[in-house]
């Protein structure tokens, strides 16, 4: 048995006895953050594993989608606090991405191994000593390097918000996870008109203060006619041509600049959640594992990634699953 391998299901099986990420016949169950390409075949973990185990506030996060754990099943733990189950010893790890993300280790008399799922640096502490590093590469190429750091597409995207309040409403469109972690930022650097979102952007929002430790003081109601406020909108829902409010869409995929004007009042910010190409690199460098497994199932280009790997750093690496 593989003591960590990529399944053609999107599984990230970790030591005997823990399929993270998508479901797999293992008895636990581990899911790292919230997006749809991390909760794969959820409900049935939720029927056929033994313990479906994340953060607590990833398993809040899950019953505000609508995914309930059966109280029986569901463990939640805390980072960095490792828990011996069924004669492994499975460990979160803080990962800088979303609301509770979490880096997951298993050991074993014999083995070390962890996954990152998806992060970006500084922020993520680098498992080492691992046998075996599985790692995510969403944008596994050169091809795929943003030119400019996180903080300048903060700075960016907060200098077109102060310019549009100053005229009225801005909405901001990105995805669940991405809208709370820029509500806390525009909070942190001082924005203080009001915050307007739908219900479960609220409770979402409510789950992020605790976790950033920062009011966001989210409403349910837009204010009164003619006033200022930030309105945050899940990015399937964005359309330039709805309104006359400026509209931000926050992409990791807009690599040609910070900030790209589409038309007046429409611009879209190169704002991700995921490590950049060089970032990937930068993490397997610090921890130096015996081998690492390019996660291919979510992943951009990782032959590319893990033959980079290979040769840049003299660690055997491959790309899992074939697909």
């Amino acid at each position: 048995m593989d003591i960590a391998a990529v399944s053609r299901e999107g599984a990230v099986l970790l030591g005997r006895n823990f399929a993270v990420d998508a479901h797999a016949p293992r008895p636990i169950r581990i899911v790292t953050h919230i997006h749809a390409d991390h909760i794969v075949e959820l409900e049935r973990s939720y029927r056929e594993s033994l313990l479906v185990v994340a953060t607590e506030y990833t398993m809040e996060l899950l019953e505000i989608l609508g995914h309930y754990a059966p109280e029986t099943k569901r463990v939640q733990m805390s980072y960095n606090k490792p828990i011996e189950m069924m004669g492994e010893i499975v460990t979160l790890l803080p990962a800088r991405h979303i609301v509770g993300s979490a880096q997951v280790m298993v050991e074993g008399e014999e083995y070390r191994v962890g996954y990152t799922s998806d992060f970006k640096m500084p922020g993520t502490p680098p498992m080492e000593r691992l046998d075996v590093l599985v790692i995510d590469a969403t944008y596994g190429s050169p091809r795929l390097q943003r030119k400019w750091s996180d903080f300048e597409a903060m700075a960016a995207l907060l200098s077109l918000v102060e310019e549009g309040l100053k005229y009225g409403p801005v909405e901001i469109y990105a995805y669940h996870g991405k809208i709370q972690e820029i509500m806390a930022e525009l909070r942190i650097r001082k924005v203080r008109e009001p915050f307007v979102t739908d219900l479960r952007g609220y409770k979402m929002a409510k789950v992020a203060e605790r976790f950033y430790e920062v009011d966001l003081e989210p409403l349910l109601t837009r204010p009164e006619e003619g006033s200022s406020f930030v309105s945050f909108v899940h990015a399937s829902r964005f359309d330039e041509r709805r309104g006359k409010a400026m509209k931000i869409l926050a992409t990791g995929w807009e690599l040609r600049a910070p900030v790209v004007r589409v038309k007046d009042g429409v611009y879209r910010v190169g704002f991700s959640d995921h490590a950049t190409f060089k970032e990937i690199i930068e993490y397997v460098q610090e921890a130096m594992p015996k081998k690492v497994i390019v996660d291919a199932y979510r992943g951009t280009d990782t032959r590319i990634t893990a033959k980079y790997i290979e040769k840049a750093l003299n660690i055997p690496a491959e790309s899992q699953p074939e697909l």
